[in-house]
Formats: structure tokens, sequence, C-alpha cells
């Protein structure tokens, strides 16, 4: 199938939030019985420019990560620099909770407030999505298997986690540099099942749409991989 001609002399980064919202999957794209909610920012504004490091946890929570040649998390992981425009979860089984504020660099130390299966969509308008993929892939190469320890917010010890990424995917045309990895954590001393995401990273004209999942099934998995493939569809109309 071949998708919409995308407009490739207009930056998406020049459209609204509300616009790059609207690509995103409707509640209509999941079954009636999954939990949904999308939020988008007001005022666009981009995280501070930083990189995670193995020193001593820092006021407020910092991640020790091994061993040295794997410290500097590169900024796909962080979202330095990045400013989100909107975000969707949707999850398998209907629920409310108080989400916590995310870490920085939550998506490297497999600390989560998920409850259950669940996915999450984020377009982050970014200066340099495809050097931010091939960065990342270049980290990989040196770090598919690391450890991090993670600390709460008052810098006490929490968990020690090993991680490992597989890449799955890597493809590139005319308007997008795409990565497809699985990424899965276990944490040390509890007895509770490894926790895989499949995660896909779409470049495209000045935004990444990231798209991770952690469902249980097959087809609950390829239903959210075919809700991000219709959404990177309709940003290339943009």
């Amino acid at each position: 199938m071949i998708g919409p001609r995308a407009n490739s002399s207009t930056s998406l980064a020049s459209r609204a939030d509300w616009v790059l919202a609207g690509a995103l999957p409707s509640s209509d794209d999941f079954p009636a019985d999954w939990g949904y909610g999308l939020s988008g920012s007001l005022r666009r504004s981009s995280l501070p420019e930083t990189t995670a490091s193995s020193t001593a946890p820092q006021p407020g929570p910092r991640a020790v990560y091994e061993p040295a040649q794997c410290t500097k998390i590169p900024q796909l992981l962080t979202h330095s620099g990045a400013a989100l425009a909107a975000e969707l979860d949707v999850d398998r089984y209907t629920q409310l909770f108080a989400r916590n504020a995310r870490i920085w660099d939550w998506p490297a130390t497999g600390e989560s407030d998920e409850h259950g299966p669940s996915a999450h969509f984020e377009i982050s308008v970014v200066p340099d999505g495809p050097e931010r993929i091939a960065n990342y892939l270049d980290w990989l190469g040196r770090c598919g298997s690391y450890q991090v320890t993670n600390y709460d917010f008052n810098g006490r010890f929490k968990d020690h986690r090993s991680a490992t990424t597989v890449r799955k995917d890597h493809w590139t045309d005319d308007a997008v540099v795409a990565a497809v990895v699985t990424r899965t954590f276990v944490t040390a001393g509890r007895d509770e099942p490894p926790v895989t995401y499949l995660v896909s990273y779409y470049a495209l004209r000045g935004v990444i749409l990231e798209c991770s999942v952690h469902m249980e099934t097959t087809g609950d998995r390829e239903l959210v991989q075919r809700r991000a493939a219709e959404t990177l569809q309709r940003l290339r109309a943009l």
C-alpha cells in the first residue's frame, strides 16, 4: 500500500500541536473496552539538553548505568532538546490511576507507571530526528545489554535492572528514517517476569513519532503497530 505523498518542503515543526495530535489514533481505532487518553502541550517547550551519567544520584532521580561505555544515554531515549507536541496512552484494561512525573531518561531505566498491558504514542518536535536515530543505533551496537540502578526522588536505592535491546528493523525512504527494537528489562531480586517493549521510532520532517507497545498477545501488538503505521501515513500527508 502506497501512502499519501509527503509535502517534503514543509517542516512538521511548523504545525500547531493540535494539528500533530490529530494524526494520532482516535478512541474508535481501539476496542471499546480499552482505556484511552490523549494529551498535548498548550505551549511547546523543549526539554533541556542533557545526557545521563554514571555519577552518584543528584538531587531528584538519577540512574547509574554500567558498563562505562553505556553511561551516555542517547537523546532518542532522554528526549533532551525535544519538544513534546502530543502523546497518547492506551490500556488493555480500562483503569484510573494517578500518573507519576516521569524521570527524563525513563525509557532507558525501565521505570514505568504502567499498570498492565498498554501502549504509548508520542510526537516530539526535534531539529535532528534522523541523526538521533543514527546515534541511537550506533550506541546500541556497543550497549545492546547494560545494567541500570534506579533511585527514588529522595535519592534512595530503588532497584537494579538488566536491560537488553534487539534491533528488529531499520529502514529509510525519501522522507522517513525508521528503527524498530525490542527492549527487555529484568529486575533483580523480584519474582516477576521480564518486561518487554516493542518500540518504533520514525523521524519525519522535523518530528519523531514514537510508539512503545507492551501487550500480552500478538493480536494486540499487531493492532497497535497498525495504528502507528496509519499515524505515520497521516503525518506524511500533512
